[in-house]
């Protein structure tokens, strides 16, 4: 895999995504807030406003994942690039000849 696309993480994209829609839901359920007609067939629950808040949390956690995960070293779980042992070409036994 190249650096480039190791380096691609959905996390950034996908957390402004739902930050910013969260911020606009959260700021028409502000704006609307004291319209009892709107939200008479939800009971009375602004839900634009709990929804908009709910996906500005999601949407910050997201990206606040993606930040720590981005500092965090690099693994590679036991594999290597290039040789081992002096072994090249699927030659397992160690021979150099």
């Amino acid at each position: 895999m190249s650096d480039a696309v190791a380096g691609l993480d959905l996390r950034f994209p996908i957390g402004g995504l739902f930050v910013a829609l969260g911020a606009l839901l959260g700021g028409f359920g502000l704006l609307t807030a004291g319209n009892v007609e709107r939200y008479a067939r939800s009971g009375g629950v602004n839900v634009n406003l709990w929804w908009g808040l709910v996906m500005l949390v999601a949407g910050l956690a997201f990206l606040l994942a993606a930040r720590l995960d981005s500092h965090a070293p690099a693994t590679t779980n036991g594999a290597t690039h290039g040789a081992t042992n002096g072994a090249t070409n699927g030659d397992t036994n160690g021979d150099t000849t």
